[in-house]
């Protein structure tokens, strides 16, 4: 190769890799944090994918928290629930393996604080499936407390934005996070545990002792 030809073809690369790199700034300019993938069910990729196409519409401002509507059919609000702590999972009532062993952990969890300021709250990732009423059959097989165990639901293109922007996880149908959500009273997340883990569910149980005992919220070097 000439001289001439070779200095072409450096030429060629760097715009090549410059125009690369300013895509890429774009991309990720637009998209914020990078969002964490869903585990358990479906495509992780996918549901990344499917995230970032929810639309700009008048409901796409930035969620701080939610409205969802609960297995007796009344709508609960996340700010109804401060002065609480509260253990956040995803699941849906068809999978007969997983969710139903995660939904026994959250049972347990729900049975020790049984009378105390926490709430467990499980938000169904197949709303088309899980209606309130199949909730409320969902619900007492596990013998699930209405005032200290809820089960929500409500449409799939919210719940996703739930996840993603209150709780910082993907989701979509039939496919959610392993991990049971932990906030203090205030609504901050304080710790993600994983529910198959023995030692992560004890470290559970010690930050929800610690977050029973607060009585001001964190700092931001706190939370």
């Amino acid at each position: 190769m000439n001289k001439n030809a070779f200095l072409i073809s450096l030429a060629a690369f760097l715009i090549s890799g410059a125009i690369f790199a300013a895509v890429g700034y774009h991309v990720l300019a637009n998209r914020g944090e990078s969002q964490p993938l869903a585990v358990g069910h479906g495509s992780e990729s996918a549901v990344d994918r499917e995230y970032q196409k929810l639309p700009a519409d008048s409901e796409s401002e930035w969620l701080d928290g939610f409205t969802l509507t609960e297995r007796s059919g009344k709508q609960v609000h996340w700010s109804e629930l401060e002065g609480k702590v509260r253990i956040v999972s995803f699941f849906f009532s068809s999978c007969p393996a997983d969710c139903l062993r995660q939904n026994q952990q959250v049972g347990q969890l729900e049975r020790a604080y049984l009378g105390k300021d926490v709430v467990c709250v499980s938000i169904t990732c197949d709303p088309d499936t899980d209606t309130p009423e199949r909730l409320h059959e969902y619900a007492a097989k596990l013998n699930a407390s209405p005032d200290q165990w809820l089960f929500l639901t409500g449409r799939l293109i919210y719940i996703r934005r739930v996840a993603g922007e209150l709780f910082k996880v993907a989701l979509d149908k039939q496919t959610h996070t392993e991990r049971l959500i932990v906030c203090d009273k205030w609504g901050n997340i304080r710790g993600t545990f994983l529910w198959n883990q023995l030692d992560e569910m004890a470290a559970l149980r010690l930050l929800v002792d610690q977050l029973l005992t607060e009585t001001e919220p964190p700092t931001p070097a706190q939370s």
